[in-house]
């Protein structure tokens, strides 16, 4: 089995016992202990050449199935990517926008009430969570921002540990919004939280840091790059990978001049039409570069052929137990110790 080696220290275990609390203590920064290891383990990750493989929506829905939000008995256990290779993703990612017709659901559809009982079920299991805010267009109000962060205030287990998690805003954001998200969290005492900025592929560094807020501000980089072949056609697919890997180069050659982490915050191919895509196109092009994470997008159970990770029958499924096995990549059995020093 692959490991992630981290050394634990004794004093940040989060085990509970009984009813007593376990030390959330604040670090240099200002944010927890937790988060700001979390920070640092992320950057190590990608200078030792691994990566964590994260899933949207992973245990919330999948293809042909949504989780029965009345009965606890079902939460935590189902995941696509889990019924594929036996494991859940190491990274668990949700959006915090809300559907126009209701505040208590996101985007998704999902209870803001079972995203919140994931996260702090995967974060007890070990992993990692990043949070998007998807902007449709507009300028949100200081009252939407502020529902956000006491969402993230929420995100506290029984034993009285604030879950870190990672944020980025998606879509038509701007560099003024992101200074008032920042703002409006530090008003709202949020200290479990690291900031992800992310940008189209193809961009080069003028374009891709016009919307960039600031080093004081974030801490990891990140691209979002598709692969939009049709009928799994190579020229289209080479055209991926081209713009993928002149993509990274990019980033992680701005991560090292700013010393961020760096991330595929967005990645997939939809419905994954070659048999060996993960191995033969995706892996190949992770490995050149120092990312901390990839994140493929969502498997929808309400859409029709929109997916972007393989379930049970699906033909990459056998592939992408190959790449699960790559010493490279790093699923929840793989990691150890993401909060620690």
């Amino acid at each position: 089995m692959k490991k992630l080696l981290f050394l634990a220290t004794a004093a940040l275990l989060m085990t509970a016992c009984g009813n007593k609390k376990a030390d959330d203590p604040i670090g240099d920064s200002g944010r927890t202990l937790r988060t700001e290891n979390l920070l640092n383990n992320l950057i190590v990750q990608g200078d030792s050449g691994v990566y964590l493989f994260g899933h949207q929506d992973d245990t919330a829905y999948g293809i042909g199935w949504m989780a029965d939000y009345a009965n606890d008995s079902t939460i935590h256990q189902r995941s696509d990517v889990k019924s594929v290779c036996n494991d859940f993703p190491a990274l668990l990612s949700f959006d915090v926008a809300t559907q126009q017709q209701s505040d208590s659901l996101n985007m998704s559809g999902i209870p803001f009430f079972r995203i919140r009982q994931d996260v702090i079920a995967h974060f007890d299991r070990g992993g990692a969570v990043s949070l998007s805010w998807t902007i449709d267009k507009g300028n949100p109000s200081d009252k939407e921002i502020d529902r956000i962060a006491q969402f993230i205030n929420s995100l506290v287990t029984p034993y009285g540990v604030k879950v870190p998690v990672i944020f980025r805003l998606r879509g038509a954001f701007t560099k003024q919004l992101w200074q008032r998200v920042h703002q409006r969290m530090a008003d709202n005492e949020v200290v479990n939280i690291l900031y992800a900025y992310a940008n189209q592929a193809d961009a080069d560094e003028e374009r891709y840091l016009e919307r960039y807020p600031g080093d004081d501000i974030i801490d990891l980089l990140g691209v979002d790059c598709y692969c939009q072949a049709e009928d799994a056609d190579t020229t289209q697919i080479a055209d991926y990978t081209t713009r993928l890997d002149k993509s990274l180069t990019m980033v992680c050659d701005i991560a090292k001049k700013r010393h961020k982490a760096v991330a595929l915050t967005e990645t997939g191919y939809e419905c994954i039409k070659t048999k060996d895509w993960w191995t033969k196109t995706l892996a190949p092009i992770l490995a050149k570069h120092p990312i901390s994470y990839v994140l493929l997008w969502r498997n929808a159970h309400d859409r029709i052929n929109h997916y972007f990770a393989p379930y049970p029958g699906q033909p990459s499924a056998s592939d992408f137990v190959h790449f699960y096995n790559d010493r490279q990549t790093l699923f929840l059995q793989d990691v150890n110790g993401l909060y620690l020093e």
